[in-house]
């Protein structure tokens, strides 16, 4: 998985890559850093640069084979050097939900027994769905309270791969009920927030809890018998 940069470094907004394939509209290229999508948080979009003419990257998604496919308005040419570039203000913000939504799985787990059923993130406002025995309108006060006191602590957000026996064996590293995370290779990206928790995942996340920034609650809805969706804001960096 070398050829997917945003796994080793997700701050790295520019890139320099050979076009393997241009295909109905798309392009693989030899090394990415954007995001396909995938855990609830939307592919990155940008732009791809081909002397001096920029073309923009609408879209960004995974095939069966596991190649990376990038959208592009028009053809260009195999074995020519692009320079990729992602909206880094999007994917920052993406970044910050998904750490935001580690800490809040693994508050609502702790404190009401709640299993992550999904998610979605989004650059303003993300959403997360539980199952979960009894949170009431009442909860929601400590809810969000438990959730920015981790925050607060600045928490190192570390990535290491295991060995897919090991996952088997660690079964809190599974949080998403009847989804598996990404196996590759018989090994399993692990995202740890230091002496909190650990789970699978092979998103993006920014490097420490404090880059999160304070939590709201937004909104909690009824879905169904033991089933909740509770939307997150984010106050703006620096604000």
């Amino acid at each position: 998985m070398g050829d997917r940069l945003y796994l080793d470094d997700p701050y790295l907004r520019e890139f320099d890559a050979e076009i393997r394939a241009s295909a109905e509209g798309g392009l693989e290229l030899s090394c990415t850093c954007f995001y396909p999508g995938g855990g609830g948080q939307p592919p990155d979009r940008g732009t791809v640069t081909l002397g001096g003419e920029t073309v923009p990257v609408s879209n960004v998604h995974e095939d069966d084979a596991g190649r990376l496919w990038h959208a592009v308005s028009r053809p260009m040419p195999v074995g020519a050097i692009v320079r990729g570039t992602i909206d880094w203000a999007f994917r920052y913000a993406l970044m910050r939900h998904h750490a935001l939504l580690h800490v809040v799985n693994t508050i609502a787990l702790r404190l009401f027994g709640g299993t992550m059923t999904g998610a979605q993130l989004g650059a303003e406002r993300s959403r997360i769905d539980f199952k979960v025995p009894s949170l009431a309108r009442d909860d929601l006060p400590a809810f969000e309270a438990a959730v920015n006191e981790v925050i607060a602590r600045d928490l190192v957000i570390t990535s290491a791969v295991i060995h897919e026996t090991e996952y088997r064996q660690r079964p809190l590293l599974r949080r998403t009920l009847n989804v598996e995370p990404p196996i590759v290779d018989g090994k399993v990206r692990i995202v740890e927030i230091a002496s909190f928790d650990a789970q699978a995942c092979g998103g993006t996340h920014v490097h420490s809890t404090r880059e999160i920034g304070a939590a709201r609650i937004e909104k909690l809805d009824n879905k169904g018998k033991d089933n909740k969706r509770v939307y997150w804001s984010l106050a703006t960096p620096g604000a």
